[in-house]
């Protein structure tokens, strides 16, 4: 019962560590909007890219109607760029290209470029935006079928309480065994295979690297969850038959939010910085969160402080 429970709290999760703001030969934070890795993305971009969308009245009430602010926007527009220079990173490393030609055919197959605009952000034009999508839901189609997590899961009831328990886990040891005998609910062992459930491909497990605890939030009201990941696999091939089958029966959606989740080991390598004026970047959830107190947390364990994969 206490699987299940677990189970399908993790699958109802809908939706790096930042990198030290020290001096030397990093990118520059001034004007920066963002750092990802060694390149910053400027204001001078996002501030434009922020505009046009609040230009969009249908857009903006349509958000406004939802209980969203335009802060809410600005984050969205910074955690877009932040993921396209992810994908800049981790695209050629996983083999993954769009053609202007695939480009073009997807915008058509959604009624044309206005249509795109309508019915999204369009950071940087519907041609970038789509080309995004593509890409990341091409890097979900490549590693769903071939992907397995096993972890150690607990339930916290919230967010102090799931960073006390992620802490006494990360530290190892008997320190870990006893926090997670005393967690109210514990599975052990938790497997995790999309292609098999293609559903766990919406839980933001399927992207934190082995020998890595994380706690992030289960949804409204739904508590938080402290993940130990024992083990990542992406295996060479992957299984013929029903397996893909299932996974490429996933909608355009839950392929693109599947592939932001992969590239969480891209981000945790190469870290991930946010200007304070768009909030604090979550480390699991792969997005701008409004501060410190709503962002998930992530650490190695004390055993030893791994190099996350490139997948």
């Amino acid at each position: 019962m206490r699987t299940r429970r677990i189970t399908a709290a993790l699958l109802i999760v809908g939706a790096v560590a930042a990198a030290g703001a020290g001096c030397g030969t990093g990118p520059s934070r001034v004007d920066a909007a963002a750092i990802v890795g060694q390149e910053s993305i400027p204001l001078a971009t996002v501030q434009p890219a922020i505009t046009s969308v609040l230009a969009r009245p249908g857009l903006v009430d349509g958000l406004k109607s939802q209980g969203g602010s335009e802060a809410d926007i600005g984050r969205a527009v910074v955690s877009q760029l932040v993921i396209r220079d992810l994908l800049d990173l981790a695209g050629p490393e996983l083999g993954v290209t769009v053609t202007d030609q695939q480009v073009e055919q997807a915008i058509a197959q959604q009624g044309g470029a206005e249509a795109v605009e309508a019915s999204s952000l369009s950071v940087g034009g519907p041609q970038a935006a789509t080309r995004d999508e593509l890409a990341l839901a091409a890097i979900a189609r490549s590693e769903l079928p071939r992907l397995s997590v096993t972890a150690d899961v607990a339930v916290a009831q919230d967010r102090a309480q799931a960073a006390t328990l992620a802490r006494e886990v990360a530290a190892g040891g008997q320190r870990a065994e006893t926090a997670l005998a005393g967690a109210g609910t514990t599975q052990r062992g938790l497997a995790i295979r999309p292609a098999e459930t293609p559903q766990a491909a919406l839980t933001p497990l399927i992207g934190i690297p082995a020998g890595w605890v994380a706690a992030f939030p289960l949804g409204s009201g739904q508590g938080w969850v402290v993940v130990r990941v024992t083990q990542r696999t992406v295996a060479d091939a992957a299984p013929a038959g029903p397996a893909s089958e299932a996974i490429a029966r996933l909608d355009r959606q839950s392929l693109t939010e599947a592939g932001i989740r992969l590239l969480t080991p891209t981000a945790l390598r190469t870290g991930v910085e946010l200007n304070p004026r768009y909030g604090v970047w979550d480390p699991i959830q792969m997005l701008a969160v409004p501060g410190a107190e709503q962002a998930s947390v992530v650490s190695p364990v004390a055993a030893g402080t791994p190099t996350p994969p490139a997948g």
